[in-house]
């Protein structure tokens, strides 16, 4: 017996705003009782990529930026959308470097390894996030951020790691599914 809750059905969909990083989208749609709700969705602008990096000693690669929209300094790993047709690997490398300087000291499927993905926000939208472990980091050349992005680069060991995520220290879904992945991956 199925007891999953009913699915809405889409009766009409609009666009009312649309940039570079984002779009929303109202929905008109009928709710299992038959009445009518307007339902507003946020469009993502692309596939996203976060990267977990670590280095032959097995420290983490994490980044510290100003997140306007929470209005704090927050702990994230280097990540960002993929251009058109670019695959997730290669987003995620790319990302890497022009955020962080740093590379993998060889491509190969042990260094570079897909773990999973996670809904950004399955209330709000379809924006989900890959999440990819790179390891044998090295530098690799120089930064290229985009104009609104200031990072600042720490290692840090897994056991810190672990720590600020049970704290709350570290609230960002793509660190904590990361660090997800990687504890079930043993």
């Amino acid at each position: 017996v199925n007891t999953d809750p009913a699915r809405w059905q889409t009766l009409a969909s609009r666009a009312v705003y649309r940039s570079r990083w984002v779009g929303i989208t109202l929905d008109t749609v009928q709710l299992p009782t038959g009445a009518e709700y307007e339902y507003t969705r946020i469009e993502p602008a692309g596939v996203a990529v976060g990267v977990i990096g670590f280095n032959a000693a097995g420290d983490i690669l994490l980044e510290r930026e100003y997140r306007h929209g929470v209005g704090e300094v927050v702990w994230q790993i280097p990540g960002g959308l993929a251009d058109a047709g670019e695959d997730l690997r290669a987003t995620g490398l790319r990302e890497l470097a022009e955020e962080t300087g740093y590379v993998p000291a060889a491509v190969n499927d042990d260094t570079v390894r897909y773990l999973g993905w996670v809904w950004d926000n399955p209330g709000l939208g379809t924006a989900h996030s890959h999440i990819l472990r790179v390891r044998d980091l090295v530098p690799g050349g120089r930064t290229h951020t985009d104009q609104g992005e200031f990072v600042t680069l720490h290692w840090v060991t897994p056991a810190w790691l672990k720590q600020a995520v049970r704290s709350g220290e570290i609230r960002d879904r793509v660190v904590v599914a990361a660090v997800a992945y990687l504890l079930l991956e043993g």
